[in-house]
């Protein structure tokens, strides 16, 4: 349901602009666009790239209508992706390899060649995306740690030699806006010295009611904004800051556990287990809370030799999230399983109680990457590098 609202927020967005009818001469001959991919740490095209590599070109991300990471997810044969109900984990399973919760990743993610180093930020809006590709299998040789399932690239769009600016707006069903904004162009007269910024805000009320409260049970509002800085004094090096920050706010644990006999309590446990089983309605009486705050900012230095690109990426990120909510088996006090054996406490003694949960996440990460890598010399070419990172996680 969620997806098919963000595309048709996509829909409603490009209705709203100017459509250019072309038709084609069909005497005239049509050209291919060559795809280039950078799976191996160089620009290569894809079809002289022996790695098994799904790519989503800036058009084909629009004509699909993708926003979020499940959107070209789902698109990727033998690839899936689990979320969880609080946004910062989600579970990335390539060809049979996942994770565990909390834990570390089994697919390396890399925005603009720098890597992700927390797991918890990966589930977020794509905003001002110039191509995604998807590389399965190991690839620890090149991009190293969280890298035995396979590797996911993406390449934000670079600023541009000239200044541009781009509006785009929806509206759809469940009360919900979209809104989307970027500008880009050069800052000195040399043009040496670019920038590209981008803001995305989304909100929507939800789509899942909550019988209890008479409500949507999962609101959802994320606000990001993405900054890009690009100053290339010549040919032989260039240098790439980057910065992103973003805010969620939505809820979290409206579990169903499904009862045979909603009047009987014990029925949380004669009732088979049924993942598909929706037959019970969402009714906790805890709307809970989920925000969660990432920050990120990247430096990536290229300096071109004969021999080779020297590269040199330092990153920070902090993310922060804050779950609260309902708890075994979410359902209001007066049909709960604990309310049934604590009924009789007086609530002068602070009964009857109703069970909470709460998870709190605050990570923080500093990597420092050099790479060399060589040009290319007939077929042979050669990557060497060192990567370090110091991660302070609390959970």
């Amino acid at each position: 349901m969620l997806t098919s609202m963000r595309r048709l927020v996509s829909v409603l967005a490009v209705a709203c602009g100017l459509v250019v009818i072309y038709e084609p001469v069909w005497a005239q001959t049509q050209t291919l666009e060559e795809i280039v991919v950078t799976a191996r740490r160089r620009d290569e095209a894809i079809q002289n790239v022996p790695v098994t590599v799904n790519v989503f070109t800036e058009q084909a991300i629009e004509s699909a209508g993708i926003e979020s990471p499940r959107d070209f997810v789902a698109m990727v044969p033998n690839m899936t992706l689990v979320e969880v109900q609080n946004v910062g984990n989600s579970f990335i399973t390539i060809r049979g390899i996942s994770q565990a919760r909390n834990s570390e990743p089994s697919v390396a993610v890399l925005v603009d060649g720098v890597l992700e180093t927390n797991p918890y930020q990966f589930d977020q809006e794509l905003t001002d995306i110039r191509e995604i590709e998807v590389l399965k299998g190991p690839q620890g040789a090149v991009y190293g740690r969280n890298a035995i399932g396979g590797a996911i690239l993406i390449h934000t769009v670079d600023p541009s030699d000239h200044f541009s600016g781009a509006v785009r707006v929806g509206v759809g069903n469940g009360t919900s806006e979209k809104a989307q904004v970027a500008v880009s162009g050069p800052i000195d007269s040399a043009g040496t010295l670019k920038y590209r910024a981008s803001l995305d805000y989304y909100d929507t009320d939800g789509y899942r009611q909550n019988a209890f409260l008479d409500r949507k049970a999962d609101p959802y509002r994320d606000y990001s904004g993405r900054l890009r800085l690009l100053w290339k004094p010549s040919d032989q090096w260039s240098a790439d800051l980057r910065a992103f920050r973003d805010r969620v706010e939505t809820t979290a644990f409206y579990y169903i556990i499904p009862r045979g006999n909603e009047a009987s309590v014990f029925s949380d446990f004669s009732t088979p287990p049924n993942a598909n089983d929706v037959t019970s309605p969402i009714q906790n009486n805890n709307l809970g809370t989920d925000n969660r705050d990432v920050t990120d900012l990247a430096l990536k230095l290229d300096y071109s030799l004969g021999s080779g690109t020297l590269t040199a990426v330092s990153d920070y990120n902090r993310t922060k999230e804050i779950d609260t909510g309902d708890a075994f088996d979410f359902r209001p006090i007066p049909t709960s399983l604990l309310a049934f054996f604590t009924g009789g406490v007086p609530a002068a003694l602070g009964g009857p109680f109703d069970e909470s949960q709460s998870q709190f996440i605050n990570e923080t990460t500093y990597s420092q990457e050099l790479r060399f890598t060589s040009r290319k010399i007939g077929d042979f070419s050669w990557i060497a590098g060192a990567y370090y990172v110091h991660t302070e996680r609390f959970i």
